[in-house]
């Protein structure tokens, strides 16, 4: 489970590198399919969940489980992996649908880019790297508690554990909750070393 929580925090770094893939979608639009003119957030939601950061945490994690894990019925052979890619994926749509959808519902950005500082100092880049991390920008573009983004990791995790065997409660909060705070100290160090500018 640390494993795949690693991969999941990986994924979601890249996912917020302003010079990944996604990066160059803030200097140009990137249309993933046309419905109508103001489908802005559809096309954010197929965005994320086909950026390559996606697909090589879903892939790259399925793998690390599939070979680090006791052996049981989910792990025997090319079955046992595809078994656990299609579980990863599932859960990633789970996430990405919660997450999503409870930001149209609150009216929030689903940004996930990471955007460093201009600051200066140990503790306002540090402050700043957290605030990145667990906030998100409502309509008038305040920043509150990113409830959609918490709520996505956790229902993403727990549906995943609902068809996958040996997972108990508290495994899954515990490794959703260190998830998300490896995500905040990934962002601190990226802001204290500059890799995210």
């Amino acid at each position: 489970m640390a494993a795949t929580a690693l991969v999941a925090v990986a994924g979601r770094a890249v996912a917020q590198t302003p010079g990944s893939w996604a990066g160059a979608g803030a200097r140009r639009e990137i249309h993933s399919i046309q419905i109508s003119p103001d489908n802005t957030r559809f096309n954010d939601y197929l965005r994320d969940l086909t950026r390559p950061s996606t697909v090589i945490g879903v892939v790259g994690g399925g793998l690390l489980t599939h070979f680090h894990s006791k052996s049981n019925e989910w792990t025997q052979g090319t079955d046992g992996l595809a078994r656990q890619i299609a579980s990863n994926a599932g859960q990633v749509v789970v996430e990405m649908s919660v997450r999503h959808g409870l930001a149209a519902v609150m009216n929030r950005s689903t940004d996930t880019h990471y955007h460093p500082c201009d600051c200066h100092g140990f503790g306002p880049r540090v402050a700043h790297a957290f605030v990145e991390t667990f906030t998100d920008r409502r309509a008038d573009g305040s920043r509150a508690f990113s409830i959609p983004q918490v709520a996505g990791a956790y229902a993403g995790n727990f549906a995943q554990a609902a068809w996958e065997p040996g997972h108990s409660a508290s495994a899954v909060a515990m490794g959703t909750t260190m998830s998300l705070g490896l995500s905040a100290l990934f962002n601190v160090g990226r802001e204290l070393t500059g890799l995210g500018r």
